[in-house]
């Protein structure tokens, strides 16, 4: 999956850069927590096709709110797919910011 036009999405990009500070404003607790299970870390390009269009849905939404309100009605397979791959983006965020850590 392109994870940096992820990163560079301006209307996804200032959330990405507070995720990189541990803040997803996004997502409630319970989300982050379930997708924090052990599973593949591996995309199919099914799944990254279905990531896409949850994010151009999302892109038409200007405020937190209503943002929020889209993933709470996706079903829970789609939400952790699109939170596992907006993770994806913020660790590639840091990485490319503390090439270090590599």
């Amino acid at each position: 999956m392109d994870l940096q036009k992820w990163r560079n999405n301006p209307e996804i990009a200032s959330l990405v850069e507070i995720g990189t500070k541990g803040y997803f404003p996004l997502f409630y607790p319970q989300w982050l927590y379930e997708v924090s299970k052990p599973n593949s870390n591996s995309f199919s390009k099914q799944e990254e096709e279905k990531a896409k269009k949850i994010l151009k849905k999302l892109q038409k939404h200007k405020s937190l709110d209503r943002k929020k309100t889209l993933l709470s009605s996706l079903t829970e397979e789609d939400r952790n797919l699109f939170i596992k791959t907006f993770l994806k983006a913020v660790e590639g965020k840091i990485l490319d910011e503390k090439p270090e850590l590599q």
